[in-house]
């Protein structure tokens, strides 16, 4: 007898059976056609370089190589020899733009890793080479590997020099403490003329100071007379410094935008711009913000939620230079002033923190200056401000 149809019911299960069969079939085939990927994880030490490479559905292998990067290059290479997609994961340290711009061309994508952030997002109880090299290469798996960014060789200069600036600049102010400290233990408690005590005639006051006849009473003089000459060789590099500084700026198309607002100079405007590299690798101000440590710290647990401190985390040179501008930008916007004693409050005690908010919004007003490539706008700032003052007049 002929076998009767099947009913709908019967035959859509048939079909969806088939259908299983099939995509099952065809995803056997794509995994076979398709390139593994390597999920590789590098904890590079000065002596020796343990790797982690881990694929889906095998076990781990380990391999110690050495530090140099010509092994480094050999070891990624022959990782890569059967068409594997390969992707590298190593932590931030003082060569890692280096490796990065040596090993870029042997990897499919390599990500520099900030271990402070990883430690919370996979603590474990013992540590070693080994299980650093496995965090990084299981978190570059599952796509939850703290990165940071890394900028073009190029910009890592132009940050170096920034911060050898701001080495230069401490170490004048230490060695002229020292001076002064120097000078009072000896009864000097002003300077011989009036005024700064760094005015040209006092400093050739204190010149003549070493240059008397070395007694045994007056051996300190040495020690000033070695004082001054590493105030004059540190101020000699400063104005070298910043003189390479300002033409670097000149080339930057962002340099006048930023500078553009009343009070922000050169060093705040390159300070900025250096560190953020590619404004649009961030989502909006709360993130910029962020980035530079602007933003404060959130405690929340049930219905209770508490902000602290500013987080200061990111670069902490652009906050030294920008909380320097707002209290000047603050006496030129008349905007911004407002900001500035709305958030005090007629407080004294409330300074620093109105300061550092006026610092948040100008590092927010900068963001959107860059994103529009418009100049500054007084009227723009604060319309909170604004509404209030015509509250005022009405």
């Amino acid at each position: 007898m002929k076998p009767e149809p099947p009913g709908r019911l019967e035959y859509g299960l048939v079909v969806t059976a088939q259908f299983c069969v099939w995509s099952s079939k065809r995803h056997n085939n794509l995994c076979q056609e398709a390139p593994m990927n390597k999920y590789i994880g590098f904890d590079i030490d000065d002596k020796k370089t343990v790797a982690c490479v881990l694929e889906r559905g095998k076990n781990e292998v380990y391999e110690t190589i050495g530090s140099d990067i010509e092994s480094m290059r050999r070891f990624l290479k022959k990782q890569k020899q059967a068409g594997c997609r390969v992707e590298l994961a190593f932590e931030i340290s003082g060569q890692a733009g280096f490796i990065y711009d040596s090993l870029i061309d042997c990897v499919d994508q390599i990500k520099v890793v900030n271990p402070t952030k990883m430690t919370w997002i996979y603590r474990t109880s013992k540590k070693n080479d080994r299980l650093d090299a496995r965090k990084m290469a299981v978190l570059l798996s599952i796509g939850e590997l703290p990165a940071v960014h890394m900028p073009s060789r190029e910009i890592r200069q132009w940050r170096q020099m920034i911060l050898h600036r701001r080495k230069i600049v401490n170490g004048r102010t230490k060695v002229k403490n020292r001076i002064r400290a120097l000078l009072k233990s000896e009864g000097f408690r002003r300077p011989l003329y009036a005024g700064s005590w760094w005015k040209k005639i006092n400093r050739l006051w204190m010149q003549r100071l070493c240059q008397e006849r070395v007694r045994q009473a007056n051996l300190w003089t040495v020690q000033l007379g070695n004082l001054l000459d590493e105030l004059e060789m540190l101020e000699g590099q400063l104005v070298r410094v910043t003189k390479y500084l300002d033409k670097y700026l000149e080339r930057q198309p962002g340099g006048r935008l930023l500078m553009s607002i009343k009070g922000v100079g050169p060093r705040t405007s390159e300070a900025v711009l250096a560190y953020t590299d590619d404004v649009s690798r961030f989502a909006g101000s709360k993130a910029f913000c962020s980035y530079f440590g602007m933003t404060p710290r959130l405690d929340e647990t049930g219905s209770c939620r508490r902000l602290g401190h500013i987080s200061k985390e990111g670069p902490s040179v652009v906050r030294w230079v920008l909380i320097e501008s707002s209290w000047k930008v603050i006496r030129y916007s008349r905007q911004l002033r407002c900001f500035y004693e709305r958030v005090r409050a007629g407080q004294d005690n409330r300074k620093k923190i109105a300061i550092v908010a006026v610092g948040r919004k100008l590092l927010s007003i900068m963001r959107a200056m860059m994103v529009n490539g418009e100049l500054f706008n007084e009227g723009l700032v604060c319309r909170q401000c604004r509404t209030d003052r015509l509250k005022r007049s009405a």
